[in-house]
């Protein structure tokens, strides 16, 4: 009888250790934390498409102080009148800076920018904290001299897309697309009907903008920008430069290109 007892005993003590023993974990292969050691799973499985975030840009253009609108009278830097009648930006490259120093670039990111359209879905950024990002007026060199008609046709720098700008003649694409009219009197006070036509690229005059955030990313999110035409063309005297296409008028194209970082801000 205590022999019996005894077994009895051992083989519950046994019992005892095994099921202590039994390790709690996420089960699922498919996991990002998968746990092959794990008996059971506890609900802690983590999966690729949790640790990432869409991004979308909220691009808002603006004229000044007011939104944008074509065909609609502003006066600029000097009080000189002034409306618009195209405008479009390629911007591209978008990144983002962490608080540990790391950069994440986000693939294929090229959009053409324009006032009627204020939403553009950048991608998927890990989720973490980013103090920064950042983007390129223009698009990178290598996307610069490309053929358009290579690109898939439904990508911004397709020839297929109706706005699309390139020049074929300079084998790069238009930046900063932009053309109005304005009052080129002397004193300010007649008719805003004389053209002005601003064409602005080539790989020198791209910008990096970079602004700072300081944004917890853990869920879908949106960034939101201002762009005020207005401001690309401070201290641009438009009753003397009406036209740069970039290379017949360089000066007038830096001068435009230079007052990007200031035309662009966070909301």
């Amino acid at each position: 009888m205590r022999t019996k007892l005894f077994m009895v005993m051992a083989i519950a003590a046994g019992t005892i250790a095994f099921s202590g023993c039994q390790k709690d974990g996420c089960t699922d292969v498919t996991a990002l934390n998968y746990d092959a050691d794990a008996k059971s799973d506890d609900g802690s499985c983590v999966y690729e498409e949790n640790m990432m975030s869409t991004v979308t840009l909220h691009a808002h253009s603006k004229m000044g102080a007011s939104d944008f609108a074509y065909n609609t009278e502003v006066t600029n830097w000097e009080g000189r009148k002034m409306k618009f009648t195209t405008a479009q930006i390629y911007v591209s490259n978008f990144q983002f800076s962490d608080d540990e120093g790391g950069e994440y670039e986000v693939e294929d990111s090229y959009f053409l920018l324009k006032p009627e359209n204020m939403m553009y879905e950048l991608g998927e950024v890990p989720n973490g904290r980013y103090l920064d990002f950042g983007f390129k007026v223009g698009v990178d060199s290598v996307a610069n001299h490309s053929d358009p008609a290579t690109w898939p046709s439904e990508h911004a720098l397709s020839s297929n897309n109706p706005d699309h700008a390139f020049w074929s003649w300079n084998s790069g694409y238009i930046f900063v697309k932009v053309e109005g009219l304005v009052d080129t009197t002397a004193d300010m006070s007649g008719t805003v009907n004389a053209p002005f036509i601003y064409h602005i690229g080539t790989d020198m005059l791209a910008q990096d903008i970079t602004l700072a955030s300081n944004r917890e990313v853990n869920s879908d999110v949106t960034y939101m920008v201002n762009i005020d035409y207005v401001k690309l063309f401070d201290n641009i005297d438009l009753r003397m430069d009406q036209d740069s296409h970039t290379m017949n008028n360089m000066p007038a194209a830096q001068a435009l290109s230079g007052n990007i970082s200031g035309a662009i801000s966070l909301q």
